[in-house]
Formats: structure tokens, C-alpha cells, sequence
């Protein structure tokens, strides 16, 4: 008998992603008339019949699961995450499992989520593979990504901070505070919303001093800062003010405590904007100027969208990001 066509056959006869097929065929999703004729035409070809397919249905009822996928515990973000995604699970009569990416590439997660039937997942601040994508579109299992990494698929689903207009919002802070000279701390991982980041403030500064130079303080994402780079700091602020912007509060706090080891005085000499509003980071030190983000709000925004997802209700958009707010504290004033 020949071969039934799969899910995979009609993304490729159509010319998107398996993910992006899922959900035209779901009825899901905002895409364009050109694309949904090109997924149902193949569909129709092919002889593909969701309703037909263990992948197309549900052959169990719906537990009322919502999956949280993380790549690590333990960290302020993730406990917010879990905080924001669990209450709000809960209001809308879901319940919440945690299940933590191993990096062991034989642990295969997504099969375990798909054989649970879950009502869909909430993907963390990980970088999922395309064959993990397929899975959860062939399953037919709705999936959000929270904040995530690298640029996506543009049928999925996203949701994260305004991350540009708050870089550019710690620029203009820093030039209202009278820094004349601005460094960028800066990961040299290259995350999306790290890249996102750093545009707003080059943006940010470009429109309040046209002339003015940035010098970039290069750091791993946990905050190491090499010894050169504080030197350099140190010798700018030797003759004016300089603002700093880090991408994220590690990067900030651990630049605020060793500039001022090296004898400048923060924010007299050296002001310094973080990002995030990281709780873990509060305690120690000088209080941080950060720009926030609602990372509760955001892992709520998922829980939310992966119900209307489920329930085949239409969206707003593809791609949510919630408001980021200055926070003032010492660091800069």
C-alpha cells in the first residue's frame, strides 16, 4: 500500500515549516492568504487527512496539562517564570509541570510531552532544535516560546520584553544624568534579545549625542568581565563621566563592583544601567539602575496564549512583548 502522507510531506510541498502547516491546518494562527492556500492545496494533493491520524487527535481526553520547559533551576528568572506561569495555570484550571531540557541529546523530551497529551507547552529561555519543533507540530501540541534565544520560526508563537525601547531608554537616562562618554557591557553569546538590547541603546544614544563614541566592555553571559576592559574604564573616567549599559544584571553588577575597586566612585565617576531587575541581584553592593522586565507577566502572557492556542481562538499577534520600566537606584544617581 503506498505510503500515507504525512505532515512533514505537505510543509514541504507548501514550502514552510511543519509548525507553520499545524497550525493553518489547525485553523490557528494569523497567516497570510497566500499561505494558507499553499498548506491546504498540498494538504488536499497529498490526500493528507489530520482528523484521520493519532497526530491529528486526541485519543485520550484532555488532562488539563500545561508543560514549562526550563533549562535550568535555581536562578531568579526561573523562579519567576515558574511563579508567573503556575498562578495563572491555575486560575484557568490547568495544572503546571516542570520538565528541565537535560543536555544529554539522547533525553527525548518532546516525546515524553507529546505521550503525556498535554494541553500544550511553554518553552523557557531554550533554544529548541528543528526536530523538536516538528514533533510538537506534528502532535499537534500548542507551543509558546518565552524570551527566546534566537530567532524563530515565524509561525510560532512568542512572547518577551520590549528589550530595544529599553535599551534605548537606559541610553537616554544615562545622557539625562550628565555621563559624557558610554561603554556597553555586552555577552559575547549572542543572544536575540542581548542583540535587541544593545541596538536600543546604540539607538538610544545616537539620537541624544549624534557624535558621541560607545566603547564595548566585552563579558560572558554571567557576568565575567576581563581585567583589560575595567582598565579601560577606568582610564575613560579619568577625565569625564562615563555611563554604562549592561545587558543584563550580572554583567552590570560585576562591572559596578570592580570599577569601583579600581578607586572611581559610582555614580559620581561611573554610572551603571543593568537589565532585568534580577531579585538575586539586589543584595549586593551598590543598589542597580535596571531596566525591568515583567517576567512573571510574560510567563503568565504564554500560560494565556497556549489556552487560546488549545481552544482555537485567534490572536492578537504572534510575537507579544510586554513593557519594560526604568528602575532608578544608586548606580546612577
Amino acid at each position: 500500500m503506498p505510503r500515507r502522507a504525512s505532515l512533514r510531506d505537505v510543509a514541504a510541498a507548501a514550502g514552510v515549516s511543519a509548525a507553520t502547516a499545524s497550525r493553518v491546518l489547525a485553523r490557528t494562527g494569523d497567516f497570510s492568504p497566500a499561505t494558507r492556500a499553499a498548506v491546504l492545496e498540498a494538504a488536499a494533493r497529498l490526500g493528507y487527512d489530520r482528523s484521520s491520524t493519532t497526530r491529528g487527535r486526541r485519543p485520550h481526553p484532555d488532562p488539563r496539562l500545561i508543560e514549562l520547559v526550563v533549562g535550568a533551576l535555581g536562578s531568579g528568572w526561573t523562579d519567576q517564570v515558574v511563579g508567573g506561569a503556575h498562578e495563572r495555570a491555575f486560575e484557568l484550571g490547568y495544572d503546571l509541570v516542570l520538565t528541565r531540557e537535560r543536555d544529554d541529546p539522547a533525553d527525548d523530551w518532546p516525546r515524553r510531552i507529546a505521550a503525556r497529551r498535554s494541553s500544550g507547552v511553554v518553552l523557557a529561555l531554550i533554544t529548541p532544535t528543528r526536530r523538536q519543533l516538528d514533533l510538537f507540530a506534528g502532535f499537534a501540541v500548542p507551543t509558546v516560546l518565552l524570551d527566546p534565544r534566537a530567532e524563530t520560526d515565524p509561525g510560532l508563537v512568542t512572547v518577551g520584553a520590549t528589550n530595544r525601547a529599553g535599551g534605548a531608554e537606559a541610553a537616554r537616562h544615562l545622557v539625562a544624568q550628565g555621563y559624557e562618554s558610554f561603554a556597553l557591557a555586552t555577552s559575547r553569546l549572542r543572544y536575540r534579545y542581548g542583540r535587541e538590547r544593545e541596538r536600543g541603546f546604540r539607538d538610544g544614544i545616537a539620537e541624544a549625542l549624534p557624535d558621541a563614541e560607545i566603547e564595548i566592555v566585552e563579558s560572558d553571559w554571567t557576568g565575567e568581565v576581563s581585567q583589560g576592559s575595567v582598565d579601560r574604564l577606568v582610564a575613560l573616567a579619568a577625565d569625564r563621566r562615563v555611563g554604562v549599559f549592561a545587558v543584563n544584571d550580572g554583567i552590570a553588577r560585576t562591572v559596578a563592583n570592580a570599577v569601583r575597586d579600581a578607586g572611581r566612585a559610582v555614580p559620581r565617576d561611573i554610572g551603571v544601567v543593568g537589565f532585568d531587575d534580577d531579585p538575586t541581584a539586589r543584595g549586593r553592593g551598590i543598589p542597580l539602575t535596571t531596566i525591568r522586565q515583567p517576567i512573571r507577566d510574560m510567563a503568565a502572557r504564554a500560560v494565556e496564549l497556549v489556552d487560546l492556542l488549545r481552544r482555537g481562538e485567534p490572536l492578537e499577534s504572534q510575537h507579544i512583548e510586554l513593557p519594560t520600566d526604568l528602575i532608578v537606584r544608586r548606580s546612577t544617581s
